[in-house]
């Protein structure tokens, strides 16, 4: 993705970046009153307390069973505009929505814009206060290619996203930069979706050079660090390429992924967990156990009439709305907790960008915060908050022990979760970018009228109470449940188009 950090404004009034018009405006204050109630969420579910701080956490053993996957946010930090009063109130917002993992980028060609002269000032500040002050986990990616070593310096605009002429000298940067920050930062990804030309014009080969020279850099410099791979844009081909063909394995810990489907690419969120099962038999086939992270994903509250961007359009009047952006974000976290496959995840983004500022892309790119530019919260802010409280503990994916007894052609999507103390957690919903059963309408504005109920059978002899939650943690008690000595059997569970049933059962 859409570093956003580095669109910024270059010498002689040039810019790398391109910008659309007819971004809509915000058009309502959101509703508070379930930011703060969610904190009382989170207490009840998991304590006020941080658990398990620092990065071990994000390291997952193939053969674990129960695990916590942390799930935190991105942010970008333009350091020609960003001022220490916007990072105080981006750490503000993470400790008030009990969030401890933050995605950050250094970019080398700002540090750097001169050989061997680094400036240090603006991150030397922000480290230590997002540490010290408000004790975050930094899980920072590396790059671009300054112009002084860029094989495509002529290119003014675009010089970053060229190989460097001496790669050697990235090795330098990742020595002197490890060295500087290694008390507090334990983890370094090593350049950002290298499998798409705009952020990476050289090839796979060319990549794996970079990657094992970082590599050896920040081993040699800290071998307690985690060096992660860079974090892929979609094209799982490159990845293998890397594994397969480059032996990346020995160098990386990480393999990081992202993810836009719905958004950038016409995917439907359901065929995440594909997406995952790929990378995971890459690392099976050519790796070395390494963790997977999905330290990249999202969905906007940006569209012009159907249009979402070149690769999406929506069908329904909820797509990429703001209520709509807090149910994706709970089921999108909900279907990759399920895969049993993942680490770590971080949702992109922490808050808006200003919507005059050049971005890479598209204007989605302005509009994937959880929070306004203001750091008022959206929804969203709420639906991350109450899937943090609710997956509190250790828990692993038991959709595939689930039976479902549905109508023919269902259009329903279950995932299901078993506790560590033996609780279950049920995520379902209609899902509502199946394109062979949209109809002709174009408009972007059709009203989803479908309702279904479903059955389904755990294989588990539960006997406490069932609620059952919105995406922003609303509860009610839920009685259309059977119990027999060997399985649970949960009755007529209503799922309507555009919202999600969330069911936790004792």
């Amino acid at each position: 993705m859409q570093n956003i950090d580095y669109c910024l404004e270059q010498q002689n009034d040039r810019t790398r970046c391109s910008s659309r018009d007819g971004i809509p405006e915000r058009t309502k204050e959101p509703d508070m009153k379930y930011f703060f109630a969610i904190i009382g969420l989170a207490c009840l579910f998991a304590g006020c307390g941080r658990q398990h701080s620092g990065y071990d956490r994000l390291l997952r053993s193939p053969d674990v069973l129960f695990y916590h996957v942390p799930v935190g946010l991105c942010e970008d930090y333009p350091e020609e505009t960003t001022t220490l009063k916007i990072i105080r109130k981006d750490m503000e917002f993470l400790r008030h929505s009990g969030i401890d993992l933050l995605r950050i980028s250094f970019g080398w060609d700002a540090i750097e814009s001169e050989r061997d002269q680094y400036d240090w000032h603006f991150w030397d500040d922000y480290v230590r206060m997002a540490v010290e002050e408000y004790g975050i986990t930094l899980i920072p990616y590396v790059c671009y290619t300054p112009q002084w070593n860029s094989t495509g310096a002529q290119d003014t605009l675009n010089f970053w996203s060229y190989p460097p002429v001496d790669y050697e000298q990235f090795g330098v940067f990742m020595r002197a930069l490890v060295s500087r920050y290694s008390r507090w930062i334990k983890s370094w990804e090593l350049w950002n979706e290298p499998d798409i030309s705009a952020y990476w014009r050289g090839s796979a080969a060319d990549l794996a050079r970079l990657v094992r020279i970082g590599s050896n850099a920040v081993r040699e410099t800290d071998p307690e660090a985690i060096v992660v791979l860079p974090g892929l844009a979609h094209r799982t081909e490159f990845t293998r390429e890397l594994f397969r063909d480059h032996g990346i394995s020995p160098f990386v810990d990480v393999v990081n992924i992202h993810n836009y489907f719905e958004t950038w690419h016409p995917s439907p969120v359901e065929a995440i967990a594909d997406y995952v099962d790929e990378i995971a038999a890459i690392v099976h086939d050519y790796g070395d156990h390494q963790s997977i992270w999905m330290a990249e994903v999202g969905y906007s509250t940006w569209r012009v009439g159907a249009r979402v961007s070149d690769h999406y359009q929506a069908y329904y009047d909820y797509e990429h709305t703001l209520d709509y952006q807090a149910i994706d974000l709970f089921k999108r976290l909900s279907l990759v907790a399920a895969t049993n496959k993942m680490a770590a995840i971080a949702w992109y983004e922490l808050k808006d960008l200003p919507q005059v500022e050049d971005v890479i892309g598209d204007n989605n790119n302005r509009n994937l915060g959880v929070a306004y530019l203001d750091h008022a919260a959206k929804p969203a802010a709420g639906a991350l908050m109450f899937f943090n409280s609710l997956f509190s503990q250790p828990y692993r994916g038991i959709t595939t022990e689930l039976t479902m007894r549905r109508q023919p052609e269902s259009d329903s999507h279950v995932v299901g979760f078993e506790n560590e103390d033996g609780s279950v957690i049920l995520v379902a919903w209609l899902r509502t970018a199946d394109v062979q059963k949209r109809g002709d309408d174009v408009s972007g504005e059709v009203k989803d009228l479908r309702q279904e109920k479903i059955d389904i059978v755990i294989p588990r002899a539960l006997s406490g109470t069932a609620t059952l939650y919105t995406e922003l943690g609303d509860a009610t008690a839920y009685e259309q449940v059977e119990r027999s000595a060997a399985e649970t059997l949960v009755r007529d569970l209503t799922l309507e188009g555009g919202k999600i049933a969330i069911l936790h059962i004792q």
